[in-house]
């Protein structure tokens, strides 16, 4: 559920005749606060009504309230059901603790189990309740927005638009109800015409809006293309920019120093063209964001393990700075990948103790959102900025859902593979033993998600088990490029929003795109061929572009050519202008 959609409902269940004054002026504080973000002092306010309530139907819809906030709001989906029943059980609760308990118990129900089809019964019964009309508004909007998840469209929009023009209505809510007819045909029906006339209208009733709106209009014109992102990976660390060889190029076993065949000792079954590189040096990450312009990849998913002097992980989170900074100068996009088992680590090396688990993942996050999820450049979906969680191993379900609680911003959270709870939905991944049977398996199920990111990927083959790291996992070949043009055929059927390439740099798992001895510039040039059949005219690159940024690398290493020169070369490739680049990196070659 979205987070607009809360403030816009929560001051509803004040209008109904059945509560005291007092009652209804708690509540309106209760709600003012939660419009704030303050959901404990809310709760701690609600708390002291209950208190002095003196009617049974007052502490039912005291009670009621506090089970939407933690909700709603919270995302504690087992406390907001406990309350609901206590609500209920209060003798002569009413209609408005019916009500409340119903739309709670619907939200449990989509947010807390994805069972939106349950959902959906749950908010048909709340519109059959006697002497509801006065929540009826709320309630269709929930079911608006329960439908669209379903993939209901048609059936979203007439619930939005009942409300939408019913002029008795809140103005607040008919903004939200015009505002979510606008993004139904925005991103479900694919008509971004259509939507301007509802988003305008829904500004004109809230202009708090307005900023949410100016979000979404922004991608009316990549509305005809998926967006392609690259998985990336920040960690590897070589002489001379780092003292060592980083553990990713040695797995403590393989001596990159060795050399045989102009080939270094790495841990990997392939090679980068390139060498092996450092994740810090600015040369590589220009080589590696051009590349990806000219194959049509938009962007990158950037693994993230925060900023605790533990392990390499503050040396990651400054390579991670560097990419961004590079990101945003080539007018790229990118999303974080936060690897939570670095919480299991700082435990471990005694960095926090076992009481702080939440409390630093929730710093982590609330970091994020003040330095990065604000940018233009940070991916969003549905307004609010995207993050991904790497695998089960870090946060369990409880811990995740307390510090999305605590992070202080709304955040649309992506699990891995299935939608946990309190996520929107999921991202996939390669699961070696399932090959592409996982990728058929991911686009079945994810058609009543919320929110889905499909998976391309080119192969799997690790070399865990040369480096006696542990047994190696089942191989996904590659196929002479089959898998990869296979996988990506499935996922843009999904006609989604998001495509997650698996990945552009993983050496260690054999599932990176960038170009190496063995596969040259295949999977990129397959890329480049895929844009174009997406008919999107902007995108004209040829394979020949794709094999200028390893000339531009090989003058900045050589130190041939001045630094500005170098730059504007890089720019000229950056905005798609390959002759010029072409012309001036053929000058500077032939001069120095």
């Amino acid at each position: 559920m979205r987070f607009f959609v809360f403030l816009a409902i929560i001051s509803i269940f004040v209008h109904s005749p059945t509560l005291a004054n007092e009652v209804s002026n708690v509540i309106l504080h209760a709600d003012t606060l939660r419009s704030e973000g303050k959901f404990q002092e809310s709760l701690t306010e609600l708390s002291r009504a209950f208190q002095r309530s003196e009617t049974d139907a007052e502490r039912g819809v005291i009670l009621g309230k506090q089970a939407e906030i933690l909700a709603f709001d919270l995302h504690d989906y087992a406390r907001a059901q406990g309350l609901v029943t206590q609500s209920l059980q209060q003798l002569d609760a009413g209609v408005v603790s019916e009500v409340i308990a119903l739309k709670v118990r619907a939200q449990c129900e989509m947010q807390g189990d994805q069972d939106f089809g349950a959902g959906k019964k749950t908010l048909l019964a709340a519109l059959k309740l006697p002497e509801v009309q006065w929540a009826k508004p709320s309630i269709r909007v929930m079911l608006g927005d329960c439908c669209r998840s379903l993939g209901e469209p048609v059936e979203a929009l007439r619930s939005f638009e009942e409300v939408a023009q019913e002029d008795a209505v809140d103005g607040l809510l008919r903004a939200t109800a015009f505002l979510n007819c606008g993004l139904t045909y925005f991103y479900d029906l694919k008509q971004p015409e259509k939507s301007k006339k509802f988003f305008a209208e829904a500004v004109r009733l809230n202009p708090l809006l307005a900023e949410e709106v100016r979000t979404h209009l922004d991608e009316v014109p990549s509305r005809s293309k998926t967006m392609f992102l690259a998985h990336y990976m920040p960690w590897y660390a070589s002489p001379p920019r780092s003292k060592d060889w980083g553990w990713h190029w040695t797995m403590n076993h393989f001596d990159p120093k060795k050399q045989k065949n102009g080939r270094r000792e790495i841990a990997s079954q392939f090679y980068p063209i390139i060498g092996p590189y450092d994740s810090g040096d600015l040369a590589v990450i220009e080589y590696h964001l051009l590349l990806m312009k000219l194959a049509g990849i938009d962007g990158v998913v950037v693994d993230w393990y925060g900023r605790a002097d533990c392990y390499d992980y503050k040396k990651l989170h400054e390579n991670v700075v560097l990419l961004v900074n590079m990101v945003e100068k080539y007018q790229m996009k990118f999303l974080i990948c936060y690897e939570d088992q670095s919480i299991n680590a700082l435990v471990d090396q005694k960095v926090i103790p076992q009481a702080s688990r939440v409390s630093r993942a929730a710093n982590e996050l609330k970091w994020l959102a003040e330095n990065w999820f604000q940018r233009d450049s940070y991916v969003r979906l549905q307004g609010q900025p995207v993050l991904l969680s790497f695998g089960h191993g870090g946060l369990n379900d409880d811990e995740w859902q307390d510090v999305l609680s605590r992070s202080g911003s709304p955040i649309l959270w992506l699990s891995e593979h299935t939608p946990r709870p309190g996520a929107f939905g999921a991202f996939d991944w390669p699961i070696p033993v399932k090959g592409l049977s996982q990728v058929r398996q991911f686009s079945d199920e994810s058609k009543h998600w919320q929110c889905s990111i499909p998976v391309i990927f080119p192969r799997f083959v690790d070399v865990y088990k040369q480096a006696g790291v542990q047994a190696s996992y089942a191989e996904i070949e590659d196929n002479n490029g089959e898998t990869f043009r296979l996988s990506a055929d499935e996922a843009v059927r999904a006609h989604g929003q998001i495509v997650q390439i698996a990945t552009w740099n993983d050496w260690g798992e054999g599932t990176q795109i960038e170009p190496s001895r063995e596969f040259g510039y295949r999977d990129l040039e397959c890329l480049q061929l895929l844009r174009q059949d997406q008919e999107d005219e902007q995108f004209q690159m040829s394979k020949a572009s794709l094999r200028l940024p390893y000339r531009l690398l090989l003058l900045r290493r050589a130190g041939r050519g001045n630094d500005a020169t170098l730059d504007q070369i890089a720019r000229q490739m950056s905005l798609g202008k390959v002759k010029e680049a072409r012309q001036m990196l053929e000058s500077v070659e032939r001069d120095n």
